[in-house]
């Protein structure tokens, strides 16, 4: 295993790890810091959060230069923040790598898709156009279903809000097709990015919103979050 590719932080870890930090290339110990946290965010273990964190905070402190990873680094710790359940802190960084990605294009990360998917779970209506446009402006970069199960369940939900019910099952039939892809698509890689398990809340949320778009309701993300007490 890499040195940089740990699964544990114990206080020999964290040593070790940072004895080969300080001897590797300079040009490379950003992107070490960044994998190191991305992998122990991986494991899903809470008490490997902070470790995680500290590690991508400190990359963008002392590598504030480095453009090519600073975005996914942004992305990761908006990731750790959801996972502690700190939403708000979480959209300020799924904002932040957005906004990064604006400067710099070079390297696009699924921070919008986090970002939109955060909002409407957040009922956090006032952001709706702005997620809408994210969503279709990026159309064009979902590569694998799980992908676009997510963005087309959004665009499902948004529109049905709006009142566009033709629309909104459109996409609705898009994200189910590519929730029970059995193939990636991809000649060489045909299990890559599979929806593995759909997500429940979402999937509540979107066929509630569809259905009192279809009764002609003028449709409120409130009544649904109430109906479905979330």
């Amino acid at each position: 295993m890499d040195w940089y590719r740990r699964k544990t932080w114990t206080k020999s870890d964290e040593e070790h790890f940072f004895q080969k930090l300080s001897r590797a290339r300079k040009y490379n110990r950003a992107q070490y810091l960044k994998i190191q946290g991305i992998e122990l965010v991986y494991t899903k273990k809470p008490e490997l959060l902070d470790a995680a964190e500290m590690l991508l905070k400190k990359m963008l402190a002392d590598f504030p230069e480095d453009k090519t990873n600073r975005s996914s680094a942004l992305q990761t710790l908006g990731e750790i923040c959801r996972l502690k359940g700190e939403d708000e802190k979480a959209l300020e960084y799924f904002k932040k790598s957005i906004d990064f990605e604006k400067e710099f294009p070079n390297v696009k990360t699924g921070s919008y898709l986090d970002y939109a998917e955060l909002i409407v779970k957040m009922g956090k209506e006032e952001h709706f156009d702005e997620i809408e446009n994210l969503l279709t402006d990026n159309l064009d970069m979902l590569s694998f279903p799980n992908q676009k199960y997510l963005s087309f369940s959004l665009l499902s939900f948004l529109n049905a809000n709006r009142g566009f019910t033709e629309l909104a099952e459109e996409y609705y039939e898009l994200a189910e097709l590519n929730a029970s892809a059995k193939t990636s698509g991809f000649r060489y890689h045909k299990d890559l990015g599979l929806v593995k398990k759909r997500d429940v809340v979402l999937d509540k949320i979107v066929k509630e919103e569809k259905t009192l778009a279809n009764k002609g309701y003028n449709s409120l993300w409130q009544k649904v979050k109430s109906k479905l007490n979330l």
